[in-house]
């Protein structure tokens, strides 16, 4: 494929392609064919709030990787692809999931190809996934290219869940250590004020200061409520914009611990999405702006569509990397080898193996590294709390 776009093949001679001849077919293929145009008719006169609502529920990627890899088994055993679809959908009754099915089969049946389906429902189905099916509706191999599509998804899924897992129980202890002192500013502090105002003595300094907070976070409680729901909605609306987003790119990769993990994993998925869609034959223009929408960070975004521009000027693609600090030195040595070698795409694999190495280390020991960090800043408070509420009644049992 010399062209950047890739064009389709008609869809008579997709569609043929993907089924059996007639003189291939069993003896119930009429009926199989008139089942098929069954379902795919009460698909389409569905209820329309029920397909709204599947169409704003999103996937989960062990959905979406399951769905692809399912696919791909009933493909290469031979099932036509309408039929392969309608199984599936028939496993997945009660589902959300079942309604993006039934609609793909209902526009293959209008004469659009599998990935033009897919392209209707894009939160459902990442850019990656239209493009490879895409290009293997050209090339042929529909269920090799749903086995790579299920592979890099599975791996994706499981360094989601391992990064969400190993933050969950830090984030656990946070909050509740917060709802704990909220409920000693609000509601223990202000007894204890009652017994220390019975007492004709001078407090410890920590302990005014606490009442002090304690008073004041009481006196403006209704000031406090307006600020935290007008920051909220302030903040909703902020994130949106264009430098609400920039903004937040920016704070999640400076943020110590977790911004270089979210990094390394930013960069073991863009070279894993780059090396799938070169290896199934996507021109490295192509390839590229793909692998810039499921970066997930506008900073690595920009610096790749930036890229993708001085790569159609001419450039070499590792001298273009070498222009944003996004990329290490060690990612763009690897891939001017790559390129001169004529093996991008195997250097691109060392490349997301390397991260996954990197990120798998860096996972197992993020609980080790937070915890302590989490459990002495707690410690430091709770015993600023305990000291300022207990050291005036030691004294004044000292006296008495």
């Amino acid at each position: 494929m010399s062209s950047n776009n890739i064009t389709i093949h008609s869809t008579k001679k997709f569609r043929k392609s993907l089924q059996k001849p007639a003189s291939e077919q069993p003896n119930t293929s009429k009926h199989v064919l008139l089942k098929d145009r069954i379902r795919s008719f009460i698909s389409t006169l569905s209820k329309p709030d029920e397909q709204t609502a599947a169409r704003n529920k999103k996937v989960k990627l062990e959905e979406l990787h399951t769905f692809a890899n399912q696919l791909s088994v009933l493909l290469y055993s031979g099932v036509p692809l309408l039929n392969a679809l309608n199984i599936l959908a028939d496993q997945m009754r009660g589902k959300p999931f079942r309604h993006f099915i039934l609609a793909i089969v209902a526009d293959i049946n209008r004469g659009l190809t599998l990935h033009e389906g897919m392209a209707k429902f894009p939160k459902v189905f990442p850019n990656i996934f239209i493009a490879l099916v895409k290009v293997a509706e050209i090339s042929g191999g529909l269920p090799e290219v749903l086995q790579q599509i299920s592979e890099y998804l599975h791996k994706q899924d499981k360094t989601q869940k391992r990064i969400k897992s190993a933050t969950a129980y830090p984030r656990f202890v946070f909050f509740f250590f917060l709802i704990i002192l909220i409920g000693v500013i609000y509601g223990l502090v202000p007894k204890f004020q009652e017994t220390f105002a019975s007492y004709d003595a001078e407090l410890p300094i920590i302990t005014e200061f606490l009442l002090g907070v304690s008073n004041a976070a009481l006196r403006y409680i209704y000031v406090e409520f307006a600020i935290v729901v007008t920051a909220v909605f302030v903040w909703r609306k902020f994130k949106k914009t264009p430098k609400g987003i920039y903004f937040q790119s920016s704070l999640r990769l400076k943020t110590p611990i977790i911004g270089d993990l979210i990094k390394k994993d930013i960069l073991s998925r863009f070279c894993r999405t780059l090396r799938v869609l070169i290896k199934s034959g996507v021109p490295l223009v192509t390839a590229l702006e793909v692998a810039a929408e499921t970066a997930q960070n506008i900073l690595f975004t920009d610096a790749l569509f930036k890229i993708h521009k001085g790569i159609i000027a001419g450039e070499t693609f590792a001298k273009q990397l070498s222009n944003f600090s996004l990329f290490p030195p060690m990612v763009v040595k690897m891939i001017a080898t790559g390129e001169q070698t004529g093996s991008l795409d195997k250097m691109l694999q060392n490349i997301a193996d390397l991260y996954d190495v990197e990120l798998e280390s860096k996972i197992a020991g993020l609980s080790t590294i937070i915890e302590p960090i989490l459990m002495v800043g707690l410690g430091i408070i709770a015993v600023f709390v305990i000291l300022a509420l207990y050291l005036p009644i030691f004294k004044m049992g000292s006296i008495m």
